[in-house]
């Protein structure tokens, strides 16, 4: 993967995008990325595996979190602008954020995500992206990279309403990508029988 591989935002419907957040809070964008992009993205996410620079999922706030088996069991790796595939993918996204400000007014100023690694088995419990004492986190945005998702395999990104009613289901095929508001979707993370990859994001403000 180059530096160019990544399309130019024309390339994908974004005002469709926009008007579907407004509408309902979340908003599907498949094939985001073309394959190579992703598959670049996932080949640096195992290095990073293989390197140990993934450490276990946590729950909470800051200097408050803490592991916690029964909610959540997958790991990760934050991303940093050195990273040759990851930082391409953090720069792509500000693209993004420069996008929801001029046209929903957002006050978005900062961007920041980790690769996520769910082995066999592994899941994140029903919760919510923003924490209770923290307006930061606006919206959040999931992007997966796996390769040919069978059905029956699990795993899916489910989304549920005010009334704990599912809204979305969502099965992690390499290339789609997943934004929703923060502060109202409660969602989780199933139980799958492969292994997948994933990168989770929060645009962020100020406060």
């Amino acid at each position: 993967m180059t530096l160019d591989s990544f399309p130019d935002f024309s390339a994908i419907a974004w005002p469709r995008v926009m008007t579907e957040l407004t509408a309902t809070g979340f908003a599907v964008v498949e094939d985001a990325l073309p394959s190579g992009c992703w598959e670049a993205l996932r080949a640096e996410a195992e290095h990073l595996l293989g390197a140990w620079a993934f450490v276990e999922g946590r729950i909470g706030p800051g200097g408050d979190q803490r592991q916690d088996l029964a909610i959540r069991s997958d790991s990760l790796c934050w991303l940093d602008r050195d990273m040759p595939a990851g930082g391409r993918y953090l720069r792509w996204m500000d693209e993004l954020r420069v996008a929801l400000n001029r046209q929903l007014y957002l006050g978005l100023t900062a961007f920041e995500a980790h690769y996520a690694h769910f082995p066999i088995g592994a899941f994140y419990g029903s919760h919510l992206d923003r924490y209770r004492d923290s307006n930061a986190r606006v919206l959040s945005a999931v992007f997966y990279c796996n390769q040919d998702w069978p059905v029956g395999a699990g795993g899916e990104f489910v989304m549920y309403d005010d009334q704990d009613a599912t809204c979305l289901t969502l099965v992690p095929r390499g290339g789609t990508l997943l934004l929703f508001l923060s502060a109202g979707a409660r969602h989780e993370a199933k139980v799958a029988s492969r292994a997948r990859w994933s990168i989770a994001g929060w645009f962020r403000t100020g406060a």
